[in-house]
């Protein structure tokens, strides 16, 4: 899905990017950007460095000129905007203002009525209206009068937005707006510009660098990588963990903020990063999993889980860690079907590990589906245990036997063994 087919009434969108490419000399930053935002979204750029999040923000405000493509805002090509035109629409937020000498506050907001004024026009009694309400919209019309190079970095940042709001735009860019900033003031500037567009309808695109600020922060996303839209979507759609591995190359676990339910992402070890694009599937169960899927991820493998029971720890570690799993109702025998596609998962594997997980009647036809459908290798942790997890009456060590009869299979007791046997496949 993309920002243009979420957008299903035309006349609702305000910004338009149709195959945009920018080139700084030889080399190429944007290739063929496409999307479009509606009136009033809040949209967060995010991607990593070099992937040309700050180029597109310059392109839309025509700093940038395209090789290729087009930028229409409100349905105007801003190619064909004059400058001053297209500022009364768009405002920018730089992460900083570069030298301003030294300006007070109010003189910094009142810069913002420029597009608006003639030359050499002085400000109305509208215009300082419209400055007023524009630092008491943003918390800074108490610092009217201090030297803007005398304030925190969080009081600059608050008085840089409070300058854009003062253009009346329709449309807000923000490069970095939490960059450099502690805690408190990151927080400040979140619900600040949440507030701007919740209260005010002014459409945001953001580009922010912390993925735990843009999901508390943003309602849609575009990720990018190396200068192309890798994913566009809301947060669940974009912030997977498959997603920020393959676009920023370190591995991750998204979960759940307890309270507002948003995504939460935490970085895992680095592991094994030798195995990209391995399928391997693990057989496990009650905890024994969760570090063996948590070690394939972070090595690039194509992980596959199950069955494995709704509330099961490891059905838990799977979740978080994005890997696709066999699921099964919370203690409940698997079923004839999670036991075939069970079967489908082990026959697409190349590798399956079955962790030193118990038996009883509920699972034991995981080790059925390994006996009937592993064609690759068979990773055993500790098979020499096997009788003292076997509440079958030793079914589960007659099928392990039989596995270790018919299968190729290789025994281990740690992941230090496991990664070890991976990598020298």
């Amino acid at each position: 899905m993309t920002l243009a087919e979420t957008v299903s009434d035309k006349t609702s969108v305000l910004l338009s990017v149709h195959g945009l490419t920018v080139s700084y000399a030889a080399h190429t930053v944007l290739r063929d950007v496409s999307f479009e935002v509606a009136r009033g979204d809040l949209v967060v750029v995010l991607g990593p460095n070099g992937a040309g999040k700050t180029t597109l923000l310059r392109t839309i405000a025509k700093v940038v000129s395209p090789k290729v493509g087009t930028v229409l805002l409100d349905g105007h090509d801003i190619a064909k905007l004059p400058v001053r035109q297209l500022m009364k629409t768009l405002s920018v937020v730089p992460q900083s203002e570069g030298s301003v000498f030294s300006f007070t506050v109010q003189d910094i907001v009142a810069m913002g009525r420029t597009p608006h004024l003639s030359p050499l026009a002085p400000l109305s009694q509208k215009d300082w209206r419209i400055i007023r309400e524009a630092m008491e919209a943003t918390d800074v019309w108490e610092l009217k009068d201090r030297l803007f190079t005398e304030l925190s970095g969080g009081e600059q940042r608050r008085v840089l937005i409070a300058k854009a709001l003062a253009q009346e735009p329709q449309l807000l860019l923000l490069d970095e707006p939490t960059a450099n900033l502690d805690l408190h003031y990151q927080l400040e500037v979140v619900e600040l510009i949440q507030r701007l567009n919740r209260e005010r309808g002014i459409t945001v695109l953001a580009v922010l660098h912390d993925l735990n600020l843009a999901a508390m922060m943003g309602r849609r996303f575009i990720l990018m990588h190396r200068g192309r839209i890798y994913a566009v979507g809301n947060a669940d759609e974009v912030l997977t963990p498959q997603n920020i591995q393959q676009v920023y190359g370190v591995p991750v676990v998204v979960t759940r903020h307890p309270l507002n339910g948003k995504p939460i992402i935490l970085l895992a070890e680095r592991r094994i990063p030798s195995l990209r694009g391995v399928k391997v599937h693990v057989v496990c169960g009650g905890g024994t999993g969760g570090e063996v899927m948590a070690m394939l991820t972070a090595a690039g493998c194509q992980v596959t889980a199950g069955a494995l029971n709704r509330g099961d720890s490891d059905f838990e570690a799977a979740q978080l860690l994005g890997v696709s799993v066999v699921e099964e109702q919370p203690f409940m025998p698997i079923s004839r079907e999670a036991f075939e596609r069970t079967k489908e998962m082990i026959a697409n594997a190349e590798v399956v590990v079955l962790t030193d997980v118990p038996f009883g009647w509920g699972n034991i036809v995981n080790l059925r589906a390994i006996l009937e459908a592993a064609k690759g290798l068979v990773v055993v942790f500790n098979p020499e245990t096997i009788a003292e997890r076997d509440f079958v009456n030793g079914e589960a060590s007659t099928l392990l036997q039989q596995i270790f009869a018919t299968k190729q299979v290789v025994s281990v007791h740690s992941l230090s063994e496991l990664q070890r046997l991976l990598v020298n496949l």
